[in-house]
């Protein structure tokens, strides 16, 4: 009877434990954590459940405490493993938890607490508290202050703090100091906590100590360096002057530099932007442009849009004009300066156009420009024109000395008007062009010529052009003047050849040699047997018919060539050999 009883009981239980577990799925689902949970809840409810009913038939006799013994380890088994499963479950759900990095969050700002220990003791001051954690302050009779834990100093006659809003108002004789990095002078100025922002308004002077640079304006805005903005940066939104000052290598400060511009932008003290209306005034050097950047750690700055640059120095003095223009400094001094988009470079004795020009001083005086980019290049000298895809001059003691035009080069130049009249051109054509120019020192030494005429070309005061070669596929075709008088027609030298070297003195061509394959004409004008023909003096009609007056010579009659002999060609043709004789 003992026996059938906990047969019964044990029975019951398993049916209660059935009940209620939840049923088990086939498969984990390793990607469902709730479940792992459920699982345990599970587990802990059958084991709660065969505790009661190991307890229920605990008074029972040995052979039904063995059977309930028996079946309560079996069922154990089973909720052990369904609970390890579930460790498992929950241990792979808590690892990619782990994988996914949380977001960081942005740091809350901190309120600004005053600290006005260093004001002075004729400070007054009115505190205002709104509630428990917010309260307004009223300050005046002079007041200096800072943050705490914020390494600035705010002073000004007066000053009022609202902590709610994050703001303090200061008025009157307004100074912001941050050391060794700012410092703000202004009217009124309003600081405001939690952005780190300083807007100041009324006669603005910011001062970088580091350097000695300022900027001065209507109103400057000010955000000074936080954990989450690690680079200061200072806005000049109305029109402001601002005065760099660069130091070189030993510490000594260079001459200052002054921009005007509408609006400005300097960001830790090492960029500066400018936009609207750009005026830059370097040592001896004026520049213009729409807007302008200055990288004071690499020394390079830009003009862009309409960018103009003058040079002062008379010695000297040129205009660089480009839709953007580029220069490059070392050790604070100007040594590179580069135009692109339409550039041209303008000096007393020379003007060069090209898409790009890049200049190259020496010692703040001109030493190179290249000329290059997508068109030609043109380079207009008092006695030369030269053209070409690029071209390189070289300049010395601030003179011209040497032209060097690769790819298609043409020079063109005029005849000396002093000997001859003619409106055309000499021209000498080659794959390159080298035109080499006479030195200060040799021109000094040559006899003076006569003064030239208002249509001279080389009446510039620029060195006269000593000789020309012109490289691969040459030719020259140039005037000669004529042994007659300089109101003659001149005679045409043209030549062509591997080689052309033309050599000049005193501005007129002197010879021609050719160098490979040569050949060519010289063309010498004969005289015209019309040219004294005079045309009939046309009787008046009022006249015809009268006698002339008294002592009139009779009309002598036109004088008419013979019908049989032709009339001679204007020029001669010669041998090539006879090309380098002169008439």
């Amino acid at each position: 009877m003992l026996a059938t009883i906990a047969i019964m009981v044990t029975v019951a239980g398993c049916r209660g434990v059935r009940r209620n577990a939840a049923p088990a799925p086939s498969k984990p689902d390793t990607t469902d954590s709730t479940k792992g949970a459920a699982t345990g809840a599970a587990a802990q409810s059958i084991a709660d459940s065969l505790a009661k009913g190991a307890a229920a038939v605990a008074p029972a006799k040995p052979v039904g405490d063995s059977l309930a013994k028996a079946a309560a380890a079996d069922s154990s088994n089973v909720v052990t493993a369904k609970a390890d499963s579930a460790t498992r479950l929950q241990a792979k759900a808590d690892s990619a938890k782990k994988k996914t990095p949380p977001r960081k969050q942005p740091p809350a700002s901190r309120p600004c607490v005053l600290d006005m220990a260093e004001s002075p003791p004729e400070t007054r001051l009115l505190y205002s508290r709104i509630s428990e954690t917010v309260s307004n302050t009223f300050i005046g009779g002079g007041f200096v202050g800072r943050c705490q834990g914020e390494n600035n100093r705010l002073r000004a006659d007066s000053a009022e703090q609202f902590q709610a809003a994050g703001i303090v108002n200061l008025y009157g004789n307004v100074v912001y100091e941050e050391p060794n990095k700012m410092q703000i002078t202004a009217t009124h100025a309003t600081y405001f906590t939690r952005e780190g922002r300083l807007y100041a308004d009324g006669n603005v002077v910011a001062t970088q100590p580091a350097t000695g640079s300022s900027f001065m304006g209507p109103s400057i805005e000010y955000f000074r360096s936080m954990p989450e903005r690690p680079i200061s940066r200072m806005v000049a939104p109305s029109r402001s002057t601002a005065t760099l000052i660069e130091k070189d290598s030993t510490g000594r400060r260079s001459a200052p530099t002054t921009v005007q511009a509408n609006r400005f932008e300097d960001a830790g003290d090492s960029l500066l932007m400018a936009w609207g209306d750009v005026r830059i005034d370097r040592e001896q050097i004026n520049a213009i442009s729409d807007s302008a950047a200055f990288d004071k750690v690499s020394e390079k700055s830009r003009l862009v849009r309409g960018a103009r640059i003058v040079n002062r120095d008379s010695a000297q003095r040129f205009t660089l004009v480009g839709d953007t223009i580029d220069m490059f400094s070392k050790a604070r001094k100007l040594d590179r300066v580069v135009a692109r988009h339409k550039s041209v470079a303008t000096r007393s004795d020379l003007v060069l156009n090209a898409e790009v020009i890049d200049i190259r001083l020496k010692e703040q005086e001109l030493e190179e420009a290249f000329a290059f980019g997508a068109g030609r290049a043109k380079a207009t000298t008092p006695q030369q024109d030269v053209m070409a895809d690029s071209m390189r001059i070289r300049l010395a003691a601030r003179q011209v000395r040497e032209v060097r035009a690769v790819g298609d080069a043409v020079a063109l130049g005029s005849p000396d008007s002093l000997e001859i009249t003619t409106k055309d051109k000499d021209v000498l054509r080659g794959d390159s062009i080298f035109a080499f120019f006479d030195s200060t020192a040799a021109d000094s030494l040559k006899p003076a010529r006569p003064a030239p005429t208002a249509a001279t070309r080389d009446s510039g005061s620029g060195p006269r052009v000593k000789e020309i070669r012109a490289l691969g596929n040459a030719s020259s075709l140039f005037h000669i003047a004529n042994s007659k008088g300089r109101q003659a027609p001149p005679a045409i030298n043209y030549v062509r050849g591997v080689r052309i070297y033309v050599n000049f003195d005193t501005g007129a061509v002197r010879d021609v040699r050719v160098d490979s394959a040569a050949s060519g004409v010289y063309l010498e004008p004969a005289p015209d047997s019309l040219t004294d023909t005079l045309p009939a003096p046309r009787a008046s009609r009022r006249g015809r018919g009268t006698a002339p007056p008294a002592g009139t010579p009779p009309a002598r009659p036109p004088r008419r060539p013979p019908a049989s002999s032709p009339k001679p060609p204007p020029l001669a043709l010669l041998s090539p050999a006879d090309s380098r004789r002169r008439p």
